[in-house]
C-alpha cells in the first residue's frame, strides 16, 4: 500500500508519468501497475487516463491530499533507524550527578545548537538506577561512572569514555587532619557526602567497613559543588573525583589528603542497549564532549 501510495503522489507531483518513474526509478509500466492496485484497494478511480497527462479525478485529490502527512510519517520512520541520518525525535538520556555536575549545562546548549529538532529529555542520578532506567527501555543511553574494570550488566552494552581517580579532599585553610593519614584515622572525622546510592561513597564505606570502622556523615547531600563549598569552609571531609575538583569553582580553597590504604578508580561509561537509529550521532557528540571536558581537567 505505500509503496502504490508513493507512486501515486509522484505521478500528481511530478505531472507526468515519465517523471514518476524516474523518480522511483522505476519503468512507466510498474509506475501505472502501482496505482491501478491502489485504485483496487481503494475502490475508485484516482487518475483521469482521458486527460494527458493523466489528472487527478475529485476522489485521487482527496486521497493525494490525505497521503501527504502518511507518507511523511513513513519518511520519518524510515529516518529512525538510518544510523548516519540527522538525528531527531526525542532524546533521552541519563547522566551521573557528579559527571552532570560540570558539563550537564553545556552539553544541552550545545546538543541543541547542532541538532535543534531534537527534543532532549535529561535525568542526572546515580548509576545503578540510570542503568536500570536503560535496560527497561526507558531511556536511550546513560553516561554513568563504574568501579574501574567492571562492564555493563547484559542486555546493556557500551565502551569506556575516560576514568577519574576519586580523592579525599578537605579544606586548604582549616584542615581536620594531616596532609597524610591512615585511613583508619578518618572514620572519625565529620563527612561531608552524597546520599546512599553513591558509588564512590559505597566505595569508601567498603574500604572503612574492611578496617572495622563506620563514617560518620554530617552533611548528606546532593551536588559536588554544594559539597566542596561546605568542604572548604572547613565542615568536614568529603570525596571528589580529581577532573570534577580541578573543574570547581572551590578547587583552590580545597586540599587533597594522602590517605595510607585508599586508592579509587571509576570509569566513565556510555551505556546503551544496541541500535541508537538515527539518535547515533547525537549520543556520540555527547559523549565527545564529556571525554573532552574530562581530558581537560586531567591535564590541568
Amino acid at each position: 500500500m505505500i509503496d502504490n501510495l508513493k507512486a501515486f503522489a509522484a505521478v500528481i507531483d511530478g505531472k507526468s508519468l515519465t517523471k514518476a518513474a524516474s523518480r522511483l526509478c522505476l519503468t512507466q509500466s510498474a509506475v501505472s501497475r502501482r496505482i491501478q492496485q491502489l485504485e483496487e484497494a481503494l475502490g475508485g478511480m484516482l487518475l483521469d487516463r482521458t486527460q494527458r497527462p493523466p489528472s487527478s479525478t475529485a476522489l485521487g485529490q482527496r486521497v493525494y491530499e490525505q497521503s501527504q502527512p502518511i507518507l511523511r510519517a513513513v519518511d520519518e520512520l524510515m529516518r529512525l533507524t538510518q544510523k548516519d541520518a540527522a538525528p531527531t525525535g526525542t532524546l533521552r538520556f541519563g547522566i551521573s550527578q557528579a559527571i552532570g555536575d560540570i558539563i550537564l549545562g553545556e552539553a544541552v546548549e550545545e546538543l541543541l545548537g547542532e541538532f535543534p529538532t531534537l527534543d532532549l529529555r535529561v535525568r542526572a542520578g546515580w548509576g545503578g538506577s540510570l542503568a536500570d532506567q536503560v535496560t527497561a527501555g526507558d531511556m536511550d543511553a546513560a553516561i554513568v561512572m563504574m568501579p574501574a574494570g567492571s562492564r555493563p550488566a547484559p542486555p546493556l552494552v557500551g565502551h569506556t569514555i575516560g576514568t577519574v581517580d576519586v580523592a579525599i579532599v578537605q579544606s586548604r585553610r582549616r584542615p581536620r587532619v594531616p596532609h597524610a593519614a591512615a585511613l583508619v584515622d578518618l572514620a572519625k572525622q565529620d563527612w561531608i557526602l552524597n546520599p546512599i546510592g553513591c558509588g564512590y561513597r559505597a566505595g569508601l564505606e567498603r574500604a572503612m567497613g574492611e578496617r572495622h570502622r563506620s563514617l560518620h556523615i554530617s552533611v548528606d547531600t546532593y551536588g559536588t559543588e554544594i559539597q566542596l563549598r561546605m568542604i572548604a569552609s572547613g565542615l568536614g571531609l568529603g570525596l571528589a573525583p580529581r577532573s570534577v575538583l580541578r573543574a570547581s569553582a572551590s578547587r583552590d580553597e580545597i586540599a587533597i589528603v594522602d590517605a595510607a590504604g585508599f586508592a579509587m578508580q571509576l570509569d566513565i561509561w556510555l551505556i546503551h542497549l544496541k541500535e541508537f537509529g538515527n539518535l547515533r550521532r547525537a549520543i556520540e557528540r555527547l559523549s565527545a564532549m564529556v571525554a573532552e571536558r574530562f581530558a581537560r581537567y586531567a591535564a590541568i
